[in-house]
């Protein structure tokens, strides 16, 4: 993990403490120089570096103002490898690793992120509130690092199957029957609960551009360092590391697998302190097939110009403080412009989040 410098931290602290739309400008502008060489590994010939530069500055202010703004403290570390992670992937989606049954937009369409609305931000929560809730209450057997696996890591069912028979020695055919039968129920059950969602109609996501589409599924597949303690948040990174770098072809580590579990229960042990509930079993079967509603969500559409010229990999990571180049922030003024000129809008949809929840 890159060091820290003291502006970063002094950037982050004053943020945390008070996440207005300076402080969020200024935490931008310390992270000029990474941000600047990730719009310049973007290899998309169709876009100037204005555009980048817009596209990963307006996805920062959407994480800081999802994921740091609650004054909860995230440990800082964790908090910045968790930002460098989420901005990589926005230039460096991983491998064709998640569903492809969403439509697919064309390489040389290009959709912007900064007309993300709150409207849409709220129903970005309220559906991976709901995912969340229900995954934390699967706590019947091992039906919840199923579903973890299958949400976090790889959404087909036969290769988590194959990787718990290995670890329960037991025949895959057994295992993914089994299986096979959680994920129907869990996508039943979210089909129930999606129908009653408050912030609106969740078919709506199907009509979003490609930029907002992207930011929900990673929102749902990404685990916030708050979503767990801060011992586990430390795993973070291996568990994104495992997802993005492992061949199916190959046999899985099962110490990855332990990593998963310890992952999955922080999180229960995390939400159900805040939200202390009684953990439900697994629900009876169903006749019908449900909707897969995680297919829908957690699409793979991605095109193939979504790329960086030289993959960024953990070996390879841009250390996200250090130095690139000798021109600062300020001295830049395209990237000023840009990083000012979002934080207007990062400061509207603080506000309306501010009313709505006053």
């Amino acid at each position: 993990m890159p060091a820290n410098t003291p502006a970063q931290f002094i950037a982050y602290d004053n943020f945390i403490k008070n996440p207005s739309p300076q402080n969020a400008l200024n935490l931008v502008i310390s992270c000029h120089n990474y941000i600047s060489v990730l719009a310049t590994k973007w290899r998309q010939p169709n876009l100037t570096r204005k555009v980048k530069i817009n596209e990963i500055i307006s996805e920062m202010y959407l994480i800081l103002l999802e994921d740091f703004s609650s004054g909860k403290a995230i440990n800082r570390q964790s908090a910045f490898a968790y930002l460098d992670s989420k901005l990589r992937r926005l230039v460096n989606p991983a491998k064709q690793h998640f569903f492809s049954n969403i439509d697919e937009i064309s390489p040389n369409t290009f959709s912007s992120l900064d007309s993300f609305t709150y409207e849409k931000i709220t129903m970005t929560k309220e559906i991976v509130k709901i995912i969340r809730k229900k995954l934390i209450e699967e706590t019947f057997d091992d039906t919840g690092l199923v579903l973890f696996m299958f949400i976090h890591i790889y959404p087909k069912i036969h290769w988590i199957s194959e990787l718990l028979a290995k670890k329960e020695n037991i025949p895959v055919e057994i295992r993914y029957e089994a299986d096979a039968k959680r994920i129907k129920r869990f996508n039943n059950s979210l089909r129930i609960r999606f129908n009653n969602l408050s912030s609106g109609n969740w078919r709506e996501v199907l009509d979003w551009n490609h930029a907002e589409r992207s930011h929900l599924a990673w929102k749902i597949i990404s685990i916030c360092p708050e979503e767990v303690d801060s011992e586990t948040a430390k795993c973070l990174t291996s568990i994104e590391n495992w997802r993005e770098t492992f061949d199916i072809n190959n046999s899985q580590n099962l110490d990855n697998l332990k990593l998963a579990e310890k992952v999955y229960k922080s999180m229960v042990e995390v939400y159900s302190k805040e939200n202390p509930e009684q953990m439900v079993a697994e629900e009876t079967d169903f006749w019908g097939n449900p909707t897969d509603i995680i297919s829908m969500l957690i699409g793979d559409f991605y095109s193939q110009k979504h790329q960086l010229e030289e993959p960024i990999n953990d070996s390879k990571s841009i250390d996200i403080f250090s130095d690139y180049s000798d021109v600062d922030a300020e001295s830049d003024r395209e990237f000023m412009e840009v990083a000012t000129e979002l934080s207007k809008w990062f400061g509207k949809l603080k506000e309306k989040k501010s009313r709505i929840n006053s």
